[in-house]
């Protein structure tokens, strides 16, 4: 992801879900820019506090889990910062987390106590993830997936 071997201006649109995170927002849109053509367009992902005071609880978690996450509001401006145009923006509803992810990981998890009810190091990461899951579940409302969608300003 931090070195693509495509030309400058090679793309009209570039779309990243769920993984700009792995270089950092703010550093995945300044690199990606070169690889827009003037007014090209970014579509992407990024976990995000959906409210100003978020819950302790959520707050510790991703402290640790993703301790650059951000609010939409500090997200838009790191978009403004990197010189795009911001045109739309959406938080994913709480069915993307639940139909694709966390529903089919929770059955996984029920299924792998059972066969490694014996190991504790097993246990423990499955623990992990129903944590991250319960999580979910109780504070679904304080963060989220925000869809940016934004537009290439002025020159590389």
């Amino acid at each position: 992801m931090e070195d693509m071997p495509f030309d400058e201006n090679s793309f009209d649109l570039i779309w990243a879900e769920g993984s700009l995170y792995i270089m950092g927002f703010r550093e995945g849109l300044s690199s990606w820019r070169r690889f827009l053509k003037p007014d090209g367009a970014m579509a992407v992902t990024e976990l995000s506090w959906l409210v100003d005071s978020p819950p302790q609880e959520p707050r510790s978690f991703f402290g640790e889990a993703y301790p650059a996450m951000r609010s939409v509001s500090e997200n838009r401006g790191i978009i403004a910062e990197t010189r795009y145009s911001l045109i739309d923006t959406f938080v994913l509803p709480e069915s993307a987390w639940w139909d694709s992810y966390y529903a089919p990981m929770e059955r996984r998890i029920s299924k792998l106590r059972k066969r490694y009810a014996n190991d504790p190091s097993v246990i423990d990461a499955l623990r992990g993830e129903q944590r991250e899951i319960d999580l979910y579940r109780q504070y679904s409302d304080s963060y989220g997936y925000v869809f940016f969608i934004m537009r290439k300003t002025g020159v590389n």
